[in-house]
């Protein structure tokens, strides 16, 4: 749930603008990022920029000595705008074709994540000398949905095991600057135990490779993981790795940030929905990956029912919610979809010709404005003809 201090200031700020638009608490932040840095004395963190890509949350997160995981060219450009040096940013992906690597190398080259033969190659050719990590895919049957599970055997994402030996030595001929190994499991994993199976994979490769300067064991703490029971299966690692890191994203800003929209109707099928201002054009998870966010109504209602909540957009699947008690509302009572400062800006999108919400950030005292509205004049802005 929220804060109560900051849910009152969200309140008030529903006087002021238009719905949607996205809310964060500034307070929740800092205490996730206290939270991990007192689990992990050790580590150093990779701060992953897509699960919320914000210029504040960045030179915020910079200013309390986190790094940036980045997977794509323009997030490496905003890690820089944010002030991070190239030595801080982590570039992971499995595909990074020569016009990006050759923007890297006028921009600057940050710690490049390997993901396949082919990535190296090209990464040795373009940018001679990198710094580099190899990806391994343990192909572990964690517990998380299909579309997150990236450490499965299935996914596209890193070398097998077995290939990791020869990746090394052939990095090492190419001249790049061998770091040493990544691992990320997936998303919203909750399980120390499947974290666990991961560390012993990199555990196995140390028999072969020895002991290597950095570890990456990547991030998708879910929101309630057990961070306590994690920590010391980092330990065997720990003692025969120079550095750890790790990738938080999620875990440090989900449940800070709320969507804020309104309703405008109530309608009945042969189901029960409230018709929002807001679907999955500004926020895109539960269409995407099935999530099931909380939701808290800003007003103090009738009876209570049970509605589904659906959004503006003609599509079966723009339903951000279902199953849901509430009081009954009237037209232009509010509603915040919780947990969606992750994921939920970052993949909000202008389909339907829908401009993207502003963000709001409060600080404790007063609203900060970090992300403005966007105009209709933007929508059509790159377009001739």
């Amino acid at each position: 749930m929220l804060r109560e201090p900051f849910k009152a200031a969200l309140v008030e700020l529903l006087n002021r603008v238009e719905t949607p638009f996205y809310a964060y608490d500034l307070a929740e932040v800092e205490a996730r990022a206290a939270t991990l840095l007192s689990a992990f004395p050790r580590a150093r963190f990779f701060y992953a920029v897509k699960a919320n890509p914000a210029l504040f949350f960045l030179r915020f997160l910079r200013e309390r000595g986190f790094s940036a995981e980045t997977v794509s060219l323009g997030e490496v450009f905003r890690a820089y705008r944010a002030g991070f040096l190239p030595r801080e940013v982590l570039l992971n992906g499995p595909v990074k074709p020569p016009r990006v690597l050759r923007a890297l190398a006028a921009a600057g080259v940050p710690v490049i994540g390997l993901d396949s033969t082919a990535d190296l190659e090209r990464v040795a050719r373009y940018l001679p000398g990198a710094r580099v990590l190899l990806r391994v895919n343990p192909d572990l049957p964690v517990q998380t949905h299909d579309h997150l599970a990236t450490g499965r055997g299935t996914s596209q994402f890193g070398f097998p095991p077995e290939a990791i030996p020869a990746a090394v030595e052939r990095a090492r001929e190419r001249g790049l600057a061998v770091l040493g190994l990544h691992l990320h499991l997936g998303s919203d994993l909750s399980r120390p135990e499947d974290f666990a199976a991961g560390y012993r994979v990199v555990e196995e490769l140390f028999e072969v490779l020895g002991p290597q300067p950095v570890v990456d064991l990547g991030g998708g703490f879910g929101l309630d993981l057990d961070l306590a029971a994690l920590a010391p299966r980092l330990a065997p690692i720990e003692a025969k790795a120079g550095a750890i890191w790790l990738e938080p994203g999620r875990y440090l800003v989900a449940r800070a940030g709320v969507l804020v929209t309104r309703v405008w109707g109530e309608k009945v099928t042969r189901r029960r929905y409230l018709l929002l201002d807001a679907g999955m054009t500004q926020f895109l998870r539960p269409a995407l990956y099935g999530a099931r966010p909380p939701v808290l109504p800003l007003y103090a209602g009738g009876a209570e029912a049970e509605y589904d909540l659906a959004g503006p957009a003609c599509e079966s699947t723009d339903v951000l919610a279902r199953g849901v008690r509430l009081p009954a509302p009237r037209e232009g009572d509010a509603l915040a979809i919780l947990e969606a400062g992750a994921y939920g800006a970052s993949m909000a999108s202008t389909y339907l010709d829908t401009p993207r919400p502003p963000g709001y950030v409060w600080d404790g005292a007063s609203w900060l404005l970090i992300d403005e509205p966007e105009p209709y004049a933007a929508l059509f802005a790159r377009e001739r003809g």
